[in-house]
């Protein structure tokens, strides 16, 4: 999103996020989405492991604990890990609830990345298309193999654009922005501002044309939009759904898509305090992180110091 388009406020928090580290997703069958991960996004596996007791119970998520994942990273340029979960349910259908719905990638040519998803589990849904008058952004947007919702993001002049995001040598590049659903947007900043120190766009009204179709809506409605910034480059995008969308954790059978967004913090922040669901803490008792819980019942996972991803291979 090109910056002439919001008007930037700083919050007055205590806790600056900086990146992205890790988008967790549920998926039916890992075998499946690791190949088609890695044929179509040129993504590869780094690690793998079980989900910790612990952290499934602290996403009110019981059900994942001791279940396998694996981590895919892009194939170069800035390493944002996606940390794939056996336990997606064939009901789940994006964008009906509130909580994280999409993923956007920085892409080098929608067009031709279009082309090259045809008869792969990627299914295309709408554009590329520009999303401002200014032509600098140009986005797809296609359901995974697991029905996440993906953004295919390319940015012509990353200098003019708001959050300015690091360009990925890669053909499809890492994770730069997490969007998430909200019952009740204002509550939603409320809570980033009570919490932490980031600029914050909007809300505006915005045309968002997957939303509106998910709820059959006129493809001109305009829905509220916000983004809240990182200082390097990745943003939370946080949008007002309409009051039929429903809260999370959704029904066993209709669960899927991503469940988790692991998200680094600039270590100043150690002495701030957050309404922990689960903390982490060193030998000394200092926390270093942990889990918290958005009013819509969102989880995000913070780090205040070592990576939670492994080393990038080179």
């Amino acid at each position: 999103m090109d910056g002439s388009t919001f008007t930037s406020r700083r919050l007055e928090g205590r806790i600056m996020l900086k990146s992205i580290l890790m988008v967790w997703v549920l998926a039916q069958n890992m075998v499946l989405t690791e190949q088609a991960y890695q044929d179509y996004l040129g993504y590869r596996k780094v690690d793998e492991g079980v989900v910790p007791a612990e952290l499934a119970r602290a996403i009110e998520r019981p059900e994942l604990a001791g279940r396998p994942f694996m981590t895919m990273m892009p194939a170069t340029g800035p390493q944002v890990g996606i940390r794939v979960i056996q336990g997606g349910a064939q009901g789940y259908q994006p964008m009906k609830r509130v909580g994280w719905s999409a993923i956007e990638l920085l892409v080098k040519d929608p067009e031709q990345l279009k082309r090259n998803l045809e008869g792969s589990l990627f299914r295309h849904l709408q554009g590329p298309d520009f999303l401002t008058e200014q032509q600098n952004i140009l986005a797809m947007q296609v359901s995974g193999p697991n029905r996440q919702l993906f953004y295919l993001t390319h940015m012509l002049d990353p200098s003019k654009s708001f959050l300015q995001p690091e360009p990925s040598p890669a053909q499809v590049g890492h994770t730069f922005i997490m969007v998430m659903g909200s019952q009740d947007i204002s509550a939603s900043l409320e809570f980033w501002q009570a919490h932490f120190s980031n600029d914050v766009v909007g809300p505006i009204p915005y045309r968002i044309g997957v939303l509106s179709e998910a709820y059959d809506l006129p493809v001109e409605t305009q829905h509220q939009l916000a983004l809240v910034s990182m200082v390097d480059g990745y943003g939370i995008e946080i949008d007002q759904y309409p009051k039929e969308a429903t809260s999370v954790p959704a029904p066993k059978n209709e669960r899927g898509g991503v469940i988790l967004v692991s998200l680094k913090v600039d270590p100043s922040g150690l002495k701030a305090r957050l309404p922990w669901a689960l903390s982490y803490k060193n030998d000394e008792g200092e926390e270093e992180g942990g889990v918290v819980i958005l009013p819509s019942g969102t989880p995000i996972e913070v780090s205040f110091t070592e990576p939670l991803l492994p080393a990038a291979i080179e």
